[in-house]
């Protein structure tokens, strides 16, 4: 997923629409999301699905909890085609496109003050198709915003296709603190990655998640569950699904594309060694030096091929025990009965 370069004026808009009073940065230990905001989000990602599309996050932080209160959608573009445009008309494309979100998201804040929404932002979030957002643009985008709005600022990533397996999927995440020092460094050297011990549990600390209803939504949720209609005992069970080929797909493709890009990310990662020894071997300082070969891209893609084959695990095994089972049933329905 492409993240537009328009998330880094969010603390434009944080200090000119709230000002805050200097104080000492607070540490927050939980999301707590209310039911109207989770809604708004799942409609969000599934009404532009396959699209990764994002959004933006507003509430508070009070004792210890960021409270997220509200969320709308950041303006979506897709690839615009490039290759018949110069070089500044890309750039003057592309300031022109990051004015338009500006504008928008400053308008969207002032309609919410006004009616006395939170209109403070506290993080944003974003799509991901089984652990796709463990990349570096979600990286740099959360960097960003940690960097302007403070650590108690989380990224709200949720998963349509694991939702559909019956179970709500999302994750509230955040850089650890010392993630974020060495990122500013720009140092995943090889050799620094292995004297950090450096991996992608040490990159993101993933916060609990806890959903908050007003009290009327609670008791009208406790009288459907006290209805006949929606009782136990009426409600339809477990299915027994014997066709899981689509989420097998897509682990699939998802691991194919995921090995493409590791051979790619490792190729890059040669070169770039090949242009750092050399530049070191010509004596180059300045400007005619590269930048230090990285290997973050790498062992994040790693880390996305991992989770993939994880999945591809959990959903294989109960498929073909399912389907076991379902092969001796037909097959003792299908003996003749003996006299």
């Amino acid at each position: 997923a492409e993240y537009m370069g328009h998330f880094l004026s969010v603390y434009f808009f944080s200090r000119h629409l709230m000002p805050r009073v200097p104080e000492e940065p607070r540490q927050c230990d939980r999301v707590v999301i209310e039911g109207v905001a989770v809604l708004q989000i799942v409609n969000h990602i599934n009404a532009n699905l396959p699209q990764m599309v994002t959004g933006q996050l507003l509430g508070l932080d009070v004792n210890g909890a960021l409270e997220v209160t509200y969320s709308f959608p950041s303006i979506f573009r897709g690839p615009e085609p490039t290759g018949w445009q110069s070089t500044t008309q890309r750039e003057a494309r592309e300031e022109e496109i990051e004015n338009e979100a500006r504008q928008y998201q400053f308008e969207m804040l002032h309609q919410l003050r006004e009616v006395n929404i939170d209109s403070n932002m506290v993080g944003w979030y974003c799509a991901s198709w089984l652990e796709s957002h463990i990349n570096t643009s979600v990286v740099e985008t959360q960097y960003s915003y940690q960097l302007e709005l403070g650590p108690c600022c989380a990224c709200l990533v949720y998963d349509p296709l694991r939702t559909t397996q019956g179970q709500l999927s999302l994750k509230a995440l955040r850089l650890r603190p010392g993630f974020m020092r060495q990122f500013r460094t720009g140092d995943f050297t090889q050799e620094t990655v292995q004297a950090m011990n450096l991996t992608v549990e040490s990159v993101w600390e993933e916060l609990p998640v806890e959903i908050h209803n007003n009290v009327l939504v609670d008791s009208f949720i406790r009288e459907l569950s006290l209805s006949r209609e929606f009782s136990a005992q009426t409600a339809v069970g477990p299915s027994f699904e014997l066709d899981g080929t689509g989420y097998l797909t897509k682990g699939l493709e998802s691991a194919v594309e995921n090995t493409d890009e590791l051979w790619q990310a490792w190729q890059k990662y040669a070169y770039d060694v090949k242009r750092f020894k050399n530049a070191e071997a010509y004596g180059k300082e300045g400007d005619h030096k590269p930048p230090k070969p990285s290997r973050l891209e790498s062992m994040m893609v790693l880390k996305q091929l991992a989770n993939h084959c994880d999945f591809l695990e959990q959903c294989a095994s109960p498929l073909f025990e399912r389907l076991f089972v379902s092969e001796a049933i037909q097959t003792i329905n299908a003996e003749p009965e003996t006299e």
